[in-house]
């Protein structure tokens, strides 16, 4: 009998300052539509939480906020770990936490499923991390969730903690993004490309 896939869930952080594109990256419109709901179609059908920002996402989906609010991306992976896994939308998921959390940035508008699920599938004891012509992406990985939870507990109070530090030394694959759809948005000009893809897709 062929294993069971993974049970997935997925945390997008839109928490950031977006201070080289001087505007709210998630929320800013690309193909016709927010980069978050974009994200957020990548994801459909997982349970989801968005951390940071509501601004542009769509009606009826989780948010949260991290603690402190702009205390950076560990801060917001905890904070969506803990709804993922404990409270009020824990409960509504069932008793069968998820085997494996991707972790985004809300700022990828070219995400695609097909990414995702080779992440998701790339896991085992360690964590998928997106390899892209630019180097790794470490916000568009999928970890283990028990791995995700250790290394949580082990960095302490996640506030200014970098996504490095989370990592460590934990083990990990690189997925290559053969189609370049892992491409974050940080600057006017790669807004304009991204556009650019879209539109011609």
């Amino acid at each position: 009998m062929p294993p069971s896939s993974p049970r997935a869930a997925a945390i997008v952080l839109t928490g950031g300052a977006s201070s080289r594109m001087g505007r709210h990256k998630p929320a800013l419109v690309v193909g016709g539509r927010p980069i978050i709901e974009r994200v957020l179609d990548a994801v459909a059908g997982w349970p989801v939480v968005v951390v940071g920002s509501a601004e542009g996402v769509p009606p009826g989906t989780r948010v949260v906020s991290e603690d402190p609010p702009g205390g950076g991306p560990v801060a917001g992976i905890a904070a969506g770990f803990a709804c993922l896994t404990t409270g009020p939308y824990a409960a509504e998921l069932g008793p069968s936490a998820p085997d494996v959390v991707v972790v985004l940035a809300g700022d990828l508008p070219l995400l695609t499923r097909e990414h995702l699920e080779a992440l998701v599938s790339a896991v085992d004891d360690r964590v998928a991390v997106t390899r892209s012509s630019s180097g790794p992406n470490w916000l568009c990985s999928a970890w283990p969730s028990a791995l995700l939870r250790l290394r949580l507990a082990a960095v302490g109070g996640p506030a200014g903690v970098s996504v490095r530090r989370l990592l460590g030394q934990v083990p990990r694959i690189e997925v290559p993004d053969v189609a370049d759809v892992a491409v974050d948005v940080d600057t006017p000009a790669e807004l304009e490309a991204a556009r650019r893809r879209a539109d011609e897709s």
